[in-house]
């Protein structure tokens, strides 16, 4: 089985690398993608929405769309970008960008 392994070495105070900025603190590193984050936001004209404590409401149930679709390369384009942050530095989010990526095929308002 082949291991790999990374090391961190003199980043500085702060580096910003694929979307990730990376800062050096007293306890270690901090992975930061508040400025990506922004970017999409701004890019799909939602930078002005409420934030919420939680990403996911289970009260709400999701279905196939049987209605009007949303265009669905970018809702896919939204999918993905939220998916790169959800493996990075957003695993809090990870659960409801997977569930929203199963209606990539045939997006709605509701998803």
């Amino acid at each position: 089985m082949l291991k790999e392994s990374f090391e961190v070495k003199d980043l500085g105070e702060a580096k910003f690398m694929l979307g990730i900025q990376i800062t050096r603190t007293t306890n270690g590193y901090s992975l930061d993608q508040s400025s990506y984050i922004e970017k999409i936001l701004k890019k799909y004209n939602y930078f002005d929405c409420k934030p919420a404590c939680t990403p996911y409401d289970a009260s709400v149930k999701l279905f196939k769309n049987t209605g009007d679709s949303v265009r669905q390369s970018e809702y896919a384009s939204i999918i993905g970008s939220l998916r790169y942050a959800a493996d990075y530095t957003r695993p809090d989010i990870a659960y409801v960008v997977g569930l929203l990526g199963r209606f990539n095929s045939c997006p709605s308002r509701v998803h």
